[in-house]
């Protein structure tokens, strides 16, 4: 594959200022100098142009004898490149047919289309980056809060990757005693209790990461709210007050909102899903009762439920029957009409309904208690976590499965040590563990996996 010189677009589909084609490989000089000319329609001598430079040149059809588009020409000579090989850019006008005819003679001078992902393998398999950094370039592209960016930039510039680095160094402080045992029996050297130390260090260490990773995925992939609540206790008023725009239908009649609504919103660089939804009643109305399902079902996957009652009527039956659906979940109340003179709820009763949780008194008509409604989300799920913390954090399942399954080795190591077996026994399990770790930075991965992997890039990445 890497005899193969590629090409393809790099710029998003459609108009723009500047659209970029990449060429990389072993042939990429030469088939960009069959392709280029200078202003008195030259061939251009590209091989004699420094490394990361850029150069002003005409693309040409050869086969028309006719020109296509005036181009910036960025050269960057191997192994100092993104892929480790000759790479050229064409870096021209951003027209959908300019850019396209650009590609096609590029293509048709020996190049091949790029495979989504591709430029980025071979960063990985000419060692510019290992596989979980490789990984960060397709997170930080598709981040859609400040929080993911954060989480995809420091996974590429290897935070991750330096994680698992102290983790096998460690793993390999063990195995060095132990195979000393097995290489030199004459010895009499016998295994000591810092193996023992240095493998439950690392156990506490692999606990600690895995215990943050739900953390990072929260915050790569957000946290889903669903707000709920008996009929006209200002559901929809809250929600429209936490997205910043009057989307929903809000009425003084009761079932006006009869359907899911979803919108994401930011909050601290984290992506907020807010989930309105009907009203929770008994009702003979068919449209409203399909919606009330609707709630039902959503509350099953909300990481944080919002539980909305209504000052200025107290709490009743039906506020009961909210009660009985929400048991177990991760709760958040807001008593919404706290404006009012006379409050029909106090904390007493809410104590009673529900024991323990948080009470936020709020006023959708005031604008009261929404920046603590929104705090309140972020601590309910990321704990005293505060946005900017997320350094050493991981965020990938991939990576998350990977360190599951070292730590159980290594636990399965651990008592085989202390059970007194024989160091194979052990380094059975430690050397698994290790595989493990090398699965994440790509030493030991199948090329299944990273088919699977490399597939989810764009062409042009």
């Amino acid at each position: 594959m890497l005899e193969d010189t590629i090409a393809a677009i790099t710029t998003a589909y459609g108009e723009a200022a500047v659209g970029i084609v990449r060429i990389s490989g072993p042939q990429a000089a030469a088939i960009a100098k069959r392709v280029l000319r200078n202003r008195m329609q030259e061939i251009v001598s590209i091989e004699k142009w420094a490394s990361h430079t850029l150069h002003k040149a005409e693309v040409w059809d050869a086969v028309r004898k006719e020109k296509l588009d005036e181009v910036l020409v960025a050269v960057m000579w191997g192994p100092r490149s993104y892929t480790g090989e000759d790479v050229i850019e064409l870096q021209g006008h951003g027209g959908r047919l300019v850019i396209q005819e650009v590609l096609q003679v590029v293509l048709q001078a020996g190049a091949r289309l790029a495979e989504p992902g591709e430029f980025t393998r071979r960063a990985f398999i000419n060692g510019r980056l290992d596989l979980a950094q490789a990984e960060a370039v397709i997170e930080l592209i598709r981040a859609r809060s400040e929080g993911a960016r954060r989480l995809a930039l420091q996974q590429l510039q290897g935070q991750i990757t330096q994680l698992i680095r102290e983790l096998k160094h460690k793993l390999i402080g063990v195995t060095a005693g132990m195979e000393a045992v097995l290489d030199f029996p004459e010895e009499g050297l016998e295994t000591s209790n810092q193996e023992v130390e240095q493998l439950t260090q690392v156990i506490r260490d692999l606990e600690q990461i895995i215990l943050q990773a739900r953390t990072g995925r929260t915050i790569r992939e957000g946290i889903r709210v669903v707000i709920i609540g008996k009929p006209n206790v200002g559901k929809s008023s809250l929600w429209n007050t936490l997205i910043g725009e009057d989307r929903a239908i809000v009425t003084e009649m009761a079932g006006t909102t009869r359907d899911v609504m979803e919108e994401e919103v930011i909050v601290k660089g984290i992506p907020i899903r807010l989930v309105d939804t009907a009203g929770i009643r008994e009702t003979m109305d068919l449209v409203e009762r399909i919606g009330v399902e609707k709630a039902r079902d959503m509350l099953r996957r909300g990481q944080v439920v919002i539980v909305v009652l209504d000052a200025g009527e107290g709490l009743g039956n039906e506020d009961q029957k909210v009660l009985e659906l929400v048991s177990g979940l991760p709760l958040l109340l807001v008593v919404n009409k706290s404006d009012l003179e006379v409050s029909r709820i106090n904390e007493s009763d809410l104590q009673c309904y529900f024991p323990g949780q948080q009470v936020i008194w709020a006023s959708m008509k005031e604008k009261w208690g929404i920046e603590e409604i929104k705090t309140a989300i972020l601590h309910k799920v990321l704990g005293n976590i505060e946005p900017g913390g997320e350094e050493g954090m991981i965020s990938s399942i991939r990576h998350e499965d990977a360190l599951r399954r070292c730590l159980t080795a290594c636990q399965g190591a651990l008592k085989a040590l202390q059970r007194e077996m024989p160091s194979e026994c052990v380094l059975v399990d430690i050397y698994e563990a290790l595989e493990c770790l090398g699965e994440i930075t790509g030493e030991t991965v199948s090329e299944q996996v990273l088919d699977r992997i490399f597939s989810e890039f764009c062409i042009g990445k």
